[in-house]
């Protein structure tokens, strides 16, 4: 693949959002959990937007969350898989890759659900204290609204759906040309996308509606 100009790097993203300071408030939150939460009130009064729902019945009710929590037994009934909790956070993972997802659990599981742990990106059991969901949240926090971490993200996906690298380092490069102009315009061009199959492109699209690209553009 030859190259013509000047070569972006994911580097030049470190100071977009350190320069800012991004309030727990700002990012919402969804804890999936038939029995509800332990510490709700608690992680509430820290300053998160948490909601706790028993369960759900489509994976879209999760597009407004750039954050969830989930349950491993007990949810995800309407889905009809036996995983439950754990097919709902694969579903999470193929729709909206740039979702943090924190797998929580309060039991064990055999090794057949190893690839579920393995897909979130943390993962808590329920008795853990309340010092320990607050360190967590802000972890969670920072991931998704960290420009670098949201683009490995997308990055990776990407290649997992064996998108030719080529038009994955474009795409990489009006990325990076994006969040240093502040023009999201610049980003996913019709004619880098107009080739990738359409439930690709509609993750790119769930991407550029990510509360990253608000952050980052005001949109």
């Amino acid at each position: 693949m030859f190259i013509i100009g000047k070569t972006r790097q994911l580097t030049e993203l470190k100071t977009v959002v350190q320069s800012r300071k991004v309030e727990r408030s700002s990012v919402s939150i969804l804890c999936i959990d038939d029995q509800g939460l332990e510490y709700e009130q608690i992680i509430r009064n820290h300053n998160f937007n948490i909601r706790v729902l028993n369960d759900i019945e489509d994976i879209k009710a999760v597009s407004d969350y750039p954050v969830v929590i989930c349950d491993i037994k007990g949810v995800g009934k309407k889905f009809g898989s036996k995983y439950e909790g754990g097919h709902i956070i694969e579903e999470i993972k193929s729709h909206y890759p740039e979702k943090v997802v924190v797998a929580y659990t309060g039991q064990q599981f055999d090794a057949t659900y190893n690839k579920f742990f393995s897909l979130a990106d943390f993962t808590l059991t329920k008795d853990v204290d309340s010092d320990a969901w607050v360190s967590l949240l802000d972890q969670t926090i920072n991931k998704v609204v960290s420009p670098i971490e949201q683009w490995k993200r997308m990055r990776s996906f990407l290649l997992e759906k064996e998108v030719p690298i080529k038009v994955v380092f474009q795409l990489e490069q009006e990325f990076i040309e994006a969040v240093l102009k502040g023009d999201k315009d610049t980003f996913a061009k019709k004619s880098t996308v107009k080739g990738l199959e359409g439930d690709i492109r509609a993750v790119i699209s769930s991407f550029t509606a990510s509360i990253l690209f608000k952050m980052v553009f005001g949109v």
